[in-house]
């Protein structure tokens, strides 16, 4: 069973978010490592997560049909993660566009102070029934941290 803990960030809180996880045995794929999708679920719990942190109400934004959509994803994968590895999942908010962000993540391993992917993802704010891409709106762009720096990895 997979276990999933957030955790405040050491350092700066307000600049990025922690994801913690531990990698479970059906995460596993036929080469023995964490199969590739799983690193973008990851990305998308940890976004979430950071989002909920930050105030910003999802479920009230769902509501009147707004909410974030992906745009583009980009991964580099650097080494394996296997069954009951520690990783976290650092991620914070690079750039705040008219009607996109992007938001950057490293997907690390602390116990031998890994970093096992490098990934960037485009969201892009949408009214959900129009499929029609809105400015993002002044409540959430108060809430959004802008971290134009990377920050240090989580052994730092």
């Amino acid at each position: 069973m997979s276990q999933i803990t957030d955790a405040p960030s050491a350092g700066d809180p307000d600049r990025y978010f922690d994801f913690h996880h531990t990698v479970a045995d059906q995460e596993i794929d036929a080469q023995q490592h964490v199969h590739n999708l799983r690193y973008l679920q990851w990305t998308l719990w940890a976004a979430g997560r950071h989002t909920d942190a930050s105030g910003w109400d999802t479920k009230a934004a769902l509501e009147r049909g707004l909410g974030w959509v992906v745009r583009e994803h980009s991964i580099q994968y650097r080494s394996a993660a296997v069954a009951g590895d520690e990783i976290v999942v650092r991620t914070w908010v690079h750039d705040l566009q008219r009607f996109s962000s992007r938001r950057k993540y490293l997907i690390c391993r602390p116990a031998d102070q890994s970093v096992l992917a490098r990934v960037e993802t485009r969201w892009v704010f949408v009214d959900l029934r129009q499929h029609k891409a809105l400015e993002i709106p002044v409540a959430a762009q108060r809430l959004i941290v802008v971290c134009d720096t990377p920050p240090p990895l989580p052994w730092q």
